[in-house]
């Protein structure tokens, strides 16, 4: 029974305990998922439909302090073999990264040279900006003491944007 890396997402935050779809959404916007995930609220319900549907989450009602009714999901044992066996697929081998940025890339000597040069500036400035963010986010989630592997992803961006940067001066230096 396959599921999506967002519905593996989703599994995962199921897997710290039951939550309601708004506390699901809290955890990713709180959490900064949207940058790698494929979350959102509308994707939150339907997924969560579609994994119990699937029988992988289990859906109970609670009443809120405000005297409302809310379903609540966790994971079914499925659900949490499904989830293992996703964590164990995406991590087999490396992803081919596609970047929309590619096709302004590969097709961008139809600007005159001095376009190129200032755009290629602009994305690398745009790159030191998101490192110097993520720099910070890293630092927060140090002083909360999130885990290694939540601190990782953010580590993940500054290397990936790091090493982009390196290419983007070395096309400069080409030009």
């Amino acid at each position: 029974m396959s599921v999506s890396a967002a519905e593996a997402a989703l599994l995962g935050l199921l897997s710290e305990g039951a939550k309601h779809p708004y506390q699901v959404e809290k955890d990713v916007q709180y959490r900064d998922m949207r940058y790698w995930t494929e979350l959102s609220m509308s994707t939150i319900y339907k997924a969560l439909t579609k994994l119990e549907v699937m029988n992988l989450v289990e859906s109970s009602t609670e009443i809120s302090d405000g005297n409302r009714a809310r379903k609540v999901y966790q994971l079914t044992p499925e659900g949490e073999e499904a989830f293992r066996d996703k964590i164990i697929e995406l991590l087999q081998e490396p992803e081919h990264l596609r970047w929309q940025a590619d096709v302004a890339f590969y097709f961008m000597d139809v600007m005159p040279l001095p376009k190129q040069k200032e755009v290629l500036e602009n994305y690398r400035k745009g790159l030191e900006k998101g490192i110097s963010e993520h720099r910070a986010l890293e630092e927060f989630m140090l002083g909360i003491n999130c885990s290694v592997q939540h601190v990782s992803i953010v580590r993940r961006w500054i290397f990936m944007a790091e090493g982009e940067i390196h290419w983007v001066d070395d096309l400069l230096s080409r030009l």
